[in-house]
């Protein structure tokens, strides 16, 4: 079980992290390469402005799903904050639900749509790259979001319903940088007494 966790959450990361990774490190060196090509060898390539695209579309989506595994998406919370533990989850959970909703009705019109580019044979017109594989990551972003989304709505039902570990799950997430680093420097701080508690004890044994 713990080999098929691991096999799960490494290819998970291929996906959300390092396709993103070497996505953004292929569009930089290409964007470089593009700018000293045109302005200091005097020679554009316009086959850079494809790979570049491509490049943006697979470091957005499949990055957008990082994020939001994570909690990372700007978000406006001055009212959320406001509320107590069942108005958080509540207001959460709708917006879940909107996520959800809007995602699944998405989901196979698109795939139906990019598995179509591939029948008509549809490629970029200059590198003759398939435009399904230009826009595929598209549907990963969408199934990885909507599997999210229902996971956030079980996590927000199962507060509701008063389970602990999910209410300080949720209470956790809502939390500031600002709070947390407030809570770390308190934890170090608590450390460093008990460890000089410690020395204490030990030198008056002595």
């Amino acid at each position: 079980m713990n080999g098929l966790k691991k096999i799960g959450r490494f290819i998970r990361n291929c996906v959300e992290l390092y396709i993103p990774i070497i996505a953004f490190t292929a569009l930089f060196l290409i964007f470089c390469f593009q700018v000293f090509m045109r302005y200091v060898a005097n020679n554009p390539q316009s086959w850079t402005l494809e790979v570049e695209q491509m490049c943006f579309l697979w470091l957005v989506l499949l990055g957008a799903c990082f994020a939001q595994r994570e909690k990372a998406h700007v978000s406006f919370t001055l009212l959320y904050d406001s509320l107590g533990v069942k108005g958080k989850a509540i207001t959460a959970m709708l917006g879940n639900l909107i996520i959800a909703v809007t995602f699944a009705a998405a989901f196979i019109p698109s795939l139906h749509y990019i598995l179509g580019l591939a029948e008509r044979a549809q490629v970029t017109s200059i590198l003759k790259i398939p435009k399904t594989l230009v826009f595929f990551p598209y549907v990963v972003f969408l199934g990885l979001i909507l599997v999210y989304a229902l996971m956030d709505i079980f996590e927000e039902i199962m507060a509701l319903r008063g389970n602990q570990k999910y209410i300080d799950k949720m209470l956790g997430e809502s939390k500031s940088e600002a709070e947390l680093a407030i809570e770390a420097a308190n934890a170090q701080e608590s450390i460093n007494l008990n460890v000089d508690i410690d020395a204490s004890m030990r030198k008056e044994d002595k």
